[in-house]
């Protein structure tokens, strides 16, 4: 029975992410959530966003492949947990957003299609983000993150994997002077893109959005956690762009690009279900 709890529902705010490269025709596997916001001019409209890392998406004339489940009719507030819709995305700029900052690793995809697809999900709201400068917000406490590590995942009902680990910096403090969190956990290629909570005065949180796992090769390296890249020895520890990233980028698609958003939402053309 679909239990209606946040440890539960996490599970369905994230969607593997198939890359087929535009040139090489090859594949990549990474991870998205979903974040749900109202448009500034009219707060009844709501737009859907799949946020990832840059890395993961690309660039918009790649086409990506995702999926939901399908929505119980006579119960909307449940998934069909064995059926799925698939969605296929081609060749869309006017969907593709990035972090207007070319050193920060984030961007997403407008998918306000799936609510016209009877598809079941579940979604972040923006109360739901940490400022990552909370007096409870400290070194040591546990994180949850999910989504496909190396391509691992609950094939037959399509679900992710949760994983823990513990923040491994000081949250208000900008690792390397990015805005980035250190996080101890074994963050593997695949959870590019992963979203990642805490437990912040009773309430779960988000402080990040996974996009690199470092390794031992020789010397220390950062690599993005894709899985179509190659790793040799993961030391236990991942870097996360901080939700306040996240947060600048929602703000940039919404408050700077309203009409368009507005034209996409009333005339999605780009997106079909397989």
């Amino acid at each position: 029975m679909f239990k209606d709890v946040f440890e539960e529902q996490i599970f369905f705010i994230t969607t593997r992410i198939t890359i087929s490269d535009s040139i090489t025709k090859e594949k990549s596997i990474g991870t998205g959530f979903i974040v749900k916001v109202p448009i500034v001019t009219d707060p009844a409209i709501s737009v859907i966003l799949l946020i990832s890392n840059k890395h993961v998406l690309k660039n918009s004339h790649n086409a990506i492949e995702f999926s939901m489940h399908k929505r119980n009719v006579t119960d909307r507030n449940k998934p069909i947990i064995e059926e799925m819709i698939k969605f296929s995305i081609k060749d869309f700029p006017e969907l593709y957003y990035e972090h207007p900052d070319q050193d920060v690793d984030l961007a997403c995809i407008n998918i306000s299609i799936i609510d016209s697809k009877n598809a079941f999900y579940k979604h972040i709201y923006l109360e739901m983000f940490s400022t990552c400068d909370e007096a409870e917000l400290l070194p040591g406490n546990e994180v949850w993150f999910i989504g496909y590590p190396e391509n691992r995942y609950d094939v037959i009902h399509n679900l992710p994997i949760l994983r823990k680990g513990f923040i491994a910096s000081i949250p208000h403090i900008d690792y390397n002077g990015k805005k980035q969190i250190v996080i101890d956990a074994q963050v593997f290629p695949g959870s590019s893109g992963s979203p990642v909570f805490t437990n912040i005065d009773g309430k779960y949180r988000l402080v990040g959005v996974i996009s690199e796992t470092m390794i031992k090769n020789q010397k220390l390296q950062e690599i993005a956690a894709i899985s179509d890249s190659q790793v040799q020895q993961i030391i236990g520890l991942g870097l996360i762009q901080k939700s306040t990233l996240v947060k600048e980028l929602i703000d940039n698609v919404i408050s700077e690009r309203t009409d368009s958003i507005s034209k996409i939402v009333n005339n999605l053309t780009h997106a079909s279900t397989l």
